[in-house]
Formats: C-alpha cells, structure tokens, sequence
C-alpha cells in the first residue's frame, strides 16, 4: 500500500484530519480509540488489497481535529461520522476500534443505511464506573510535557521495544515544539470527557438493534471486554459474526494488524444471506 495522503475533512462545525490510502469503487472509514490517532490504522491498511479506498480520522479531540470544549458523548462522535461520510460522497464500510468502536455500534444501530457493513473491534455495550475511574486516573497521571522524543518514546513504551512503525504511530499523538519537548495533542479535558460521557451509559439496546452486515472481533487476552460480557453480546445479537483472537490483547490495531486485516477482508467479500 502506498503511503496516505493528509487532508483535513470539513464536516458540520468541526474539522477532521484524515489519512487516505488508495482510490477504489468502495471506501472504508477507520475510527480509532480513546488517545489515539488516525495512524493507528496504518498496519492494518498495509495488509489490505489496494482496491479500496481507506480513510481513517482524528476524531474530535484527538491528534489535529477540532476539539470543541463540550460534545464528546457517542451521540455526538456519530454525527460526525454521518457528516464525514456524507463529504466522502457515499455509504461506507465502517471500522472502529474501541472507542471508535462504540461510536461504529451506534451509527450502525441508528443509521444502517449510510452503511455497506460494520466492524466493531473489542468494545462492550456495558455502562462501567470502574472503567471511568481508571481510565481517568491513568489520564489525570500522565506527564503533560516531555523534554525529547526519547523520554516520550521511554514513557510510552516501558514494558516492551518498540518497533520503528510503533515509534512513528505514537509520535503522532505529539505537538512538537521548537525546544524539541513535545506535549500531547489531546487534553486530559477532552479524553476524561469522553470516557465518562460514553461510559456513563450502557448501549446493549443499540447492540440489538444491529442487523446490517456486521462483524464483531474480542480480544481474548482483552482487558477492555471481559470474556463474559463478549459472550453475552453473541448470545443476543447471534446475526452479528463473531470472532475471537486468542491471546491477543485490545490494541488489536497496533498489535495484531495481518490479523485484523485478514477478518476484515473476509467479512467485505462474504457473500450476504441473499446471495448464498
């Protein structure tokens, strides 16, 4: 895949930077997760064939998009999303990972006919308190500013070594300033706003109501959906495909992209329910 090219989407009040890979017939738009930036995605597209259009976005209050002081519930990342899609011109494949999972589970519930599918990679519908709390104090205890991009990789990447393409993917989370410190694009207001407006509530309602082509992935080594709660999701929506990645963890993007990439090629060229 060649590399993306960088435009910035107008869509309703807001802007959204985007990463596209590719011109085909049919599009695919990427939303990441909590913290994250539209690079995230960049594995994954490596390992698709290039007879698809890819767009990944910031989403509001991430990288360099638009981050209003108020609006970061699903409700509003899903009007930016129809937004989005209608500047891309036309109904789309969706992808989102946890967060942008989330807002994916909902769009498809409420607005299936901006959809060709949905992919919704290792998210729950469940409300969770403990999982506010502990995302916000992990937010609340993060340094603000790094004095290089070797302490920012140190802090980022402590329990492992980092490949070059691990590097370049969480640079991109960074303003970079003149002095050579870097502070991070998205403000702890932003991200602690969106986890307690998101996970405030539960979307099990929205969960049932998916009924356009669609495809679940759990992580089975996950630490955002627990292996109950995944199964509870199969039980009641059986029509959704589901599948599990044994001892893969949640950052299935980062983590596991040939992977994800081979289920989400599957999932495209199934053959749907009327043409078996």
């Amino acid at each position: 895949m060649s590399e993306a090219s960088v435009s910035f989407i107008e869509a309703g009040a807001l802007r959204f930077r985007a990463l596209t890979w590719g011109a085909g017939g049919e599009t695919v738009l990427l939303l990441h997760g909590l913290t994250a930036v539209a690079e995230v995605w960049s594995a994954t597209v490596a390992n698709l064939p290039q007879t698809r259009r890819y767009v990944a976005i910031d989403q509001r209050g991430h990288g360099q998009s638009s981050a209003p002081a108020t609006g970061y519930s699903a409700s509003d990342m899903v009007s930016d999303t129809r937004a989005v899609i209608e500047r891309l011109g036309g109904s789309v494949h969706l992808v989102g990972h946890s967060m942008g999972a989330r807002v994916a589970l909902v769009l498809a519930a409420r607005h299936p006919r901006l959809l060709r599918s949905v992919a919704i990679v290792d998210i729950g519908p469940e409300a969770s308190k403990a999982n506010i709390s502990a995302t916000v104090r992990g937010i609340q205890g993060r340094p603000e500013r790094f004095a290089s991009r070797p302490d920012a990789l140190a802090f980022g990447f402590r329990n492992r070594k980092p490949t070059p393409e691990d590097e370049r993917v969480f640079l991109a989370r960074f303003e970079p300033h003149a002095d050579g410190s870097l502070t991070w694009r998205a403000s702890r207001e932003a991200l602690t706003a969106c986890v307690t407006a998101q996970r405030s509530r539960n979307y099990w309602t929205d969960w049932r109501r998916i009924s356009i082509p669609a495809l679940y992935i759990h992580g089975g080594a996950s630490n955002e959906v627990p292996y109950e709660i995944a199964e509870k999701m199969r039980r009641e929506n059986p029509s959704v495909r589901f599948e599990r990645f044994e001892g893969i963890g949640h950052n299935i993007p980062l983590i596991a992209p040939g992977e994800l990439a081979a289920s989400l090629e599957r999932h495209w060229t199934a053959p749907s329910d009327s043409e078996k």
